[in-house]
């Protein structure tokens, strides 16, 4: 299960270099707090001025644990 996420947000051209928050947490809601996925991670996001790779405006890092058997 995904405990913890660290969200890296480039600017966004369409949105005047601002971050598009309210588009990532659209999408993130449709993979956490679901039916089928009801836990909600813990999250932080940073706006940065560049990502690694040109064209990408989001770098998801996720901590994740297993249970012991």
């Amino acid at each position: 299960d995904v405990v913890q996420a660290h969200v890296f947000m480039a600017p966004d051209p369409a949105k005047g270099g601002g971050m598009d928050f309210a588009g990532m947490n659209k999408v993130w809601l449709t993979r956490f707090g679901t039916p089928t996925q009801p836990h909600k991670p813990a999250r932080a996001a940073f706006k940065v001025a560049a990502l690694a790779a040109d064209g990408p405006l989001l770098e998801i890092e996720f901590i994740a644990v297993k249970k012991a058997k």
